[in-house]
């Protein structure tokens, strides 16, 4: 990550809720109107109240239990806009004492858009589904190849989309040929 630009930085605990963030973090709310994310304000929020679709939620509990099972450090693309910019950023996420994670972002670039209400309560159910191995939690980037789900979402760049495509659980041809040989 490019040195001279300020990391978001926070962390979660074991249970999953919000207990520590860097001096960046309330700049960050403040200079997008978001005073009502100040620290003090979401101090031991749970963080999945901040994720707001099911497919993204999803990803998010897979990549969290793969940092905290096999104690990896993730470098992930994602966006994250605000209601007249695009923003592209990078988020590392990785194992700390106590059971805490920590994720670090950072802005990568910035591109203007057309001022939009980003709260809409409306979803775009077009387009094919992404398809996850329920065995191996792996995703499918093209036919008949699968990823990693930390590989599939960096590759696919879905933390980079404005909405997330239903995932659609299926088994992946090896683990078939697994389950059909054992």
């Amino acid at each position: 990550m490019t040195e001279d630009l300020p990391e978001v930085v926070y962390q979660i605990d074991r249970d999953d809720l919000l207990v520590s963030f860097n001096e960046q973090w309330d700049v960050f709310a403040e200079d997008n109107d978001s005073l009502f994310l100040a620290s003090q304000k979401i101090h031991k929020a749970p963080i999945w109240q901040f994720i707001r679709d099911a497919e993204t939620r999803h990803l998010h509990e897979l990549l969290l239990r793969k940092v905290r099972t096999r104690d990896v450090m993730l470098d992930l693309a994602f966006r994250c806009d605000s209601p007249v910019l695009r923003r592209f950023m990078r988020m590392r996420v990785c194992m700390k004492d106590d059971g805490r994670v920590e994720y670090r972002s950072r802005i990568v670039r910035t591109e203007p858009r057309e001022a939009v209400l980003l709260a809409s309560p409306c979803r775009s159910e077009a387009g094919p589904f992404l398809r996850m191995c329920s065995w191996c939690k792996k995703m499918e980037v093209a036919k008949d190849s699968w990823m990693e789900i930390e590989d599939a979402v960096n590759f696919l760049g879905l933390f980079s989309c404005a909405e997330i495509q239903q995932i659609s659980h299926t088994m992946c041809d090896a683990c078939l040929r697994g389950l059909e040989e054992g």
